[in-house]
C-alpha cells in the first residue's frame, strides 16, 4: 500500500508542486462526497455490489504494494476495468485518487466536512481488515511474530519503515508531515504540501487513524461502506445536525492505539518484515535493539503530534486575507491563554465551509471595521473539533491589557451565552510554560478576567462575556 510513498519519499526530498493531472469538467471534486457517491454506486445491491466491493476494487488499484500490507492482505487482483456503475468522470477520479505519482501522494487525499484532508490508501486498507476481521471475506491470515493486522496495514508499516530511513539517512529526512493546502475549499481540486515530503504526511497520518477506527467499528459486523462513510464524516446534510464523529478521531484512535500500544505493533511489524524473503533492503543489518529504538520513537512522536496535539487548520484552508503589517511572532513558551467567546457569529459552524466562511466575515469586520491589522484572535475552535490558526503574532487589541505575547482561544458561545462547543483542556494548548495562565477575555473596553489553571487539571469553562473570577487551582 506504501511502497510508492516510501521509495518517493527515501530519494526524493523536495517541496511538492501540487500540480494534479489535468481536470476534466466530469471529474468530480476531491471531496469525501465524491467518494461515498462512488461507494454508493458499486455497493448497490440492485447492481451486484456488495460492502468488499470497494476495499476488492481500491487494492486491485494499488493501496497495497507494501510486504507488510500483502502479507496481511494477499496479492492485489488484477488491474480492473471501469465497473459499468461508474460514470467515466468517476472512474478517472477514483484511479487518481488509489494510482496516482509516488512523487505526489497528496493526490491521493480528499477533503472532508470536517476540513481535514484523508489519504484513502490506509483508509481502504483499514477498511478491508476490518470486514475480514468480522466475517466478511476470506480470514486474515496469523502472522508470524503476532502483529495486530489492522494497525500493520494503516499505520504501523509505514511510521516504522519512515523512522528507519529517517533515522538512517545522512540528509535530515523528516518522518512525519507536513500538512498541505487545497486550492478551493468548496471544489477541492489540488492539494499542495507545504514542505517536503515524508512518508506520513498528515494526510496518510489520518487516513491511517480513520482506517483504524473504522476498521475496528467493521469487525463487529459488516455494514455498507458508504453508509459508514457517510456517518463518519456527516458528509451531505448529516453534519449539520451536530459535530461529526471524525472530529473526535484523536481520542478514538488513542483509545485503540495508545502510544504504548502503537510502540509493541510498529517493533512487531518490522519484525514480520525481517521475516519476508526477500528482506527489505531497509531492514538489512538491523538488530532488534534498533528496532526497538525506533518503535518507541516513532510511536512517541506520532502520539504527540497526531493523538495529543489538536488538529490544526492553516490560514490557507479558510482562505485568510494577509496580515496588514509587519506581525511580531510568538515566542514559546508561552505564559498566557485567552479564551474568548464570540458574539457573531451567533450560529455555530458545523461544515468546514461554514466555518471558513465565519472566518473570513471575522476576519473582514476586524480588518475593515476594527481597523486592526488582522484577525483579533489567534486561534479558533468550532464545533467541528478543530483548532484553527489564524496568524503567528500578537494580538493587537490586547496590547492595552497585556504587554507581553499570549496566545487566545475563540470558543463559539454565540449571542445567546451559551456554550456550543465542548469543554477544552490543556492538552489542546502545546508549547506552553508549565505555570501558563488562562485568561477569559470579554468584550472589547473591558479588562480581562485572570484565572491560573494547572497543565493537569480540566479547565472551568465560563459561559458569559463579563468577567468571571476563579480561585486557582490547588498545587
Amino acid at each position: 500500500m506504501f511502497l510508492w510513498l516510501l521509495l518517493a519519499l527515501s530519494v526524493c526530498a523536495r517541496p511538492s508542486t501540487g500540480v494534479s493531472p489535468a481536470v476534466s469538467p466530469t471529474v468530480p471534486p476531491r471531496h469525501m462526497d465524491s467518494v461515498i457517491d462512488i461507494l454508493d454506486a458499486l455497493e448497490s445491491p440492485s447492481r451486484g455490489g456488495s460492502p468488499g466491493t470497494a476495499a476488492a476494487l481500491g487494492r486491485a488499484l494499488g493501496i497495497c504494494s507494501t510486504p507488510g500490507c500483502r502479507a496481511v492482505l494477499g496479492e492485489p487482483p488484477g488491474t480492473p476495468e471501469r465497473p459499468p456503475t461508474l460514470t467515466p468522470g468517476q472512474w478517472q477520479l477514483l484511479t487518481e485518487l488509489l494510482r496516482h505519482d509516488p512523487v505526489t501522494p497528496e493526490l491521493g487525499a480528499v477533503l472532508t466536512p470536517d476540513g481535514s484532508t484523508v489519504a484513502l490508501g490506509p483508509l481502504l486498507a483499514g477498511i478491508e481488515v476490518g470486514l475480514r476481521s468480522g466475517g466478511f471475506g476470506r480470514p486474515l491470515p496469523t502472522l508470524d511474530p503476532p502483529a495486530d493486522p489492522l494497525l500493520a496495514v494503516t499505520i504501523a508499516e509505514v511510521l516504522g519503515t519512515s523512522f528507519l530511513l529517517a533515522q538512517r539517512s545522512d540528509n535530515n529526512v523528516t518522518a512525519l508531515g507536513p500538512g498541505g493546502c487545497w486550492d478551493n475549499v468548496e471544489n477541492p481540486q489540488n492539494y499542495t504540501l507545504r514542505g517536503p515530503p515524508s512518508p506520513v504526511p498528515d494526510p496518510v497520518a489520518i487516513g491511517a487513524m480513520d482506517g483504524v477506527v473504522l476498521g475496528a467499528r467493521l469487525a463487529q459486523g459488516p455494514l455498507p461502506v458508504a453508509e459508514l462513510l457517510r456517518g463518519y464524516y456527516g458528509t451531505g446534510s448529516g453534519s449539520e445536525a451536530g459535530r461529526p464523529p471524525s472530529s473526535y478521531r484523536r481520542r478514538d484512535f488513542g483509545a485503540l492505539a495508545g502510544q504504548g500500544r502503537l510502540e509493541k505493533e510498529v517493533s512487531a511489524v518490522l519484525g514480520v518484515l525481517r521475516t519476508l524473503s526477500p528482506t527489505p533492503e531497509f531492514l538489512r543489518d538491523v538488530g532488534t535493539q534498533e528496532v526497538e529504538a525506533v518503535a518507541h520513537r516513532a510511536a512517541r512522536e506520532f502520539s504527540e503530534r497526531y493523538v495529543e496535539c489538536p488538529a490544526i487548520v492553516p490560514r490557507c484552508l479558510w482562505d485568510a486575507r494577509p496580515y496588514r503589517g509587519s506581525p511580531a511572532l510568538l515566542r514559546p513558551p508561552l505564559g498566557s491563554v485567552f479564551l474568548h467567546h464570540t458574539l457573531e457569529p451567533a450560529r455555530p459552524c458545523r461544515t468546514f465551509g461554514a466555518c471558513t466562511r465565519a472566518m473570513r466575515d471575522m476576519q473582514r469586520f476586524h480588518q475593515d471595521t476594527r481597523g486592526w491589522d488582522d484577525i483579533g484572535y489567534s486561534e479558533e475552535r468550532p464545533r467541528l473539533g478543530n483548532l484553527g490558526w489564524m496568524r503567528a503574532g500578537e494580538v493587537g487589541h490586547w496590547f492595552r491589557w497585556t504587554p507581553e505575547p499570549r496566545i487566545p482561544l475563540w470558543m463559539d458561545t454565540g449571542s445567546d451565552g451559551h456554550q456550543r462547543t465542548p469543554s477544552i483542556g490543556p492538552a489542546d494548548v502545546g508549547l506552553m510554560d508549565p505555570s501558563w495562565t488562562l485568561v477569559c477575555s470579554p468584550e472589547p473596553g473591558q479588562p480581562p478576567a485572570q484565572m491560573t489553571t494547572s497543565p493537569a487539571t480540566p479547565w472551568p469553562i465560563p459561559l458569559a462575556y463579563q468577567p468571571i473570577p476563579v480561585a486557582p487551582t490547588p498545587k
